[in-house]
């Protein structure tokens, strides 16, 4: 997060580094806009992936005072198209942990491969706000999503952009929002390797996730 919860997520991004030899190939190019694209996922409609299956998908949703918003298309491709509807609901997962004030929540679990690295970042990032009394609150906007195909039809890369200027820290006890310091920066390039799960048609999970603090193309 910015401000105060920065450095403790800017320590957790670098440390776990995301391995994409696995992952070669070209950006798909998008067609189509989500339904609800720049809203937050409480807010819009359910994507094509979610409307075409029946995932009984856990329920999410944030308090009034946070939301996560995304400015995305869809692939025209119906995989690519599930493993970025997958991989936004990794990271609102991840977040709901947050807000929730539990770092083992079973939204974010839902959504990873078992045991995975994936599983390991979302808890660490839960646990790095929580510990310190901190929820979330304001936007977190997100944007520049990017598909790659790997050599293996079971996994696909999604990178994305995600803007903190507008999203805080706030302190539990209190209902404190943390505005007092900010980052020069407050922009990462995320990745996360999503493979298709073996057990649920239709559900692409989170393996591995990194991210990079001030990246060019998130400036």
């Amino acid at each position: 997060m910015n401000r105060r919860t920065l450095p403790a997520l800017t320590a957790l991004a670098t440390a776990t580094a995301l391995l994409l030899t696995a992952c070669g190939g070209e950006s798909s190019e998008a067609d189509e806009k989500i339904p609800g694209a720049g809203e937050s996922s409480a807010e819009a409609s359910a994507s094509p992936g979610e409307k075409a299956d029946a995932i009984d998908r856990p329920e999410m949703k944030f308090p009034k005072d946070f939301k996560m918003t995304w400015d995305v298309a869809t692939p025209s491709d119906p995989d690519e198209a599930a493993a970025v509807n997958d991989a936004r609901n990794y990271m609102e997962a991840t977040f709901h942990a947050v807000t929730e004030q539990d770092p083992e929540d079973s939204a974010y679990k839902f959504y990873v491969v078992p045991l995975s690295q994936a599983q390991q970042y979302a808890k660490e990032t839960a646990e790095a706000i929580v510990k310190r009394g901190w929820t979330v609150s304001g936007e977190l906007r997100h944007s520049n999503v990017q598909v790659r195909k790997g050599e293996s039809k079971k996994l696909i890369t999604v990178s994305f952009c995600q803007n903190e200027s507008e999203a805080f820290s706030k302190e539990v006890k209190t209902g404190k929002v943390l505005k007092d310091q900010g980052s020069e920066k407050p922009y990462y390039a995320y990745t996360v390797l999503m493979e298709k799960s073996a057990s649920i048609e239709g559900l692409w999970q989170a393996k591995a996730a990194s991210a990079t603090k001030g990246a060019a193309q998130c400036a």
